[in-house]
């Protein structure tokens, strides 16, 4: 679970939604984003902000070096990732990560040092693709990921029964 400016691919059925828009300025920078989140395979997501560096209220444009991200998981806080520099104009960042269906997903974005807040956005996971199969462990129903491994890998797979003559 780490940020990166790679898109992952989103499976079939997948769409960028709960968009939030962020921003904040000082006198010699601002910045504003736009923020959403995606369903992956099993129980990843992925988190995409679109991050716009720009000039400050003064009118000059003296950024901070590096930008400051972070996503929280539920209870779980995130590591803060200062590892990617500033530039002027819109860059974007992807965070992968797994909760399931209804978790809290809280980002923060800013920059390292900045006299600009860090801005917060919140997400609720979204739905998990597919039937949920449960497995009774210890006396109690609990969800679980299918898989299946294919030359020697574990692959995500999706579940299905025959009912009445029809794959559901």
């Amino acid at each position: 679970m780490a940020w990166s400016q790679t898109a992952p691919e989103l499976p079939s059925g997948s769409a960028w939604e709960q968009e939030k828009s962020i921003s904040g300025w000082a006198n010699h920078w601002s910045f504003s984003g736009k923020l959403s989140i995606a369903r992956l395979n099993g129980r990843q997501f992925v988190v995409k902000a679109e991050l716009t560096s720009a000039n400050g209220s003064y009118g000059t444009y003296y950024p901070p070096e590096k930008w400051k991200l972070r996503c929280d998981v539920g209870d779980v806080t995130g590591t803060e990732d200062t590892s990617f520099g500033v530039t002027k104009g819109t860059t974007t960042f992807y965070f992968v990560g797994e909760a399931g269906e209804g978790v809290t997903i809280t980002v923060k974005v800013g920059g390292v040092d900045a006299a600009v807040a860090v801005q917060t956005a919140t997400f609720t996971a979204p739905a998990l693709f597919g039937a949920t199969v449960y497995v009774k462990i210890g006396g109690g129903w609990k969800p679980a990921q299918v898989k299946v491994k294919i030359g020697g890998v574990w692959k995500d797979a999706v579940a299905k029964i025959k009912v009445g003559g029809t794959w559901k």
